[in-house]
């Protein structure tokens, strides 16, 4: 389905045939595969136009980036509105913070290096919770989760070290 700057992937990304498809190594495929309890939905989203190229352009404009939209799941979009960009002296990456368009009290962070980008959006009032992990530049794995199932531990989850 494409729509707007998104394409998203029909797969389900919670299936173990799909996940073996996209796992860059064995590791990451054990990771999505224990994950699968934990989470809601997840979906490979592709970015006609990533994020870094968005405050590129704002820049070359002379404007302050104010608003971007990020992928949700199947076809859903959201609207957020940008407080602040932090870009590193390269241009090249950067994060910005924001919210949830309408929802002051949502949170919205966005990573981003090179056409890879990561995100998190925290909507309580919506009850919106999602995560967007980098993949291929231009690429995003978005997952949809429920906060008091997915980070279970004071600090989120473990780092897993060894295979």
């Amino acid at each position: 389905m494409v729509k707007g700057r998104f394409a998203w992937a029909d797969a389900d990304g919670k299936d173990p045939g799909v996940i073996r498809r996209l796992a860059h190594n064995p590791v990451e495929q054990d990771r999505l595969l224990e994950e699968n309890s934990r989470v809601l939905r997840r979906q490979l989203v592709y970015l006609e136009v990533t994020t870094d190229r968005l405050i590129q352009r704002a820049r070359v404009r002379g404007e302050p980036l104010t608003a971007i939209t990020l992928p949700g799941l199947d076809g859903a979009e959201v609207s957020v509105e940008v407080e602040r960009v932090d870009l590193d002296p390269s241009g090249e990456g950067g994060a910005l913070m924001g919210w949830v368009a309408g929802e002051p009290d949502s949170l919205v962070t966005v990573a981003f290096y090179r056409g890879r980008e990561a995100f998190t959006v925290l909507a309580p009032g919506s009850g919106l919770y999602l995560q967007g992990h980098p993949r291929e530049p231009g690429q995003v794995m978005v997952t949809s989760f429920d906060p008091d199932t997915y980070l279970p531990l004071p600090c989120g989850e473990p780092i897993r070290t060894t295979p």
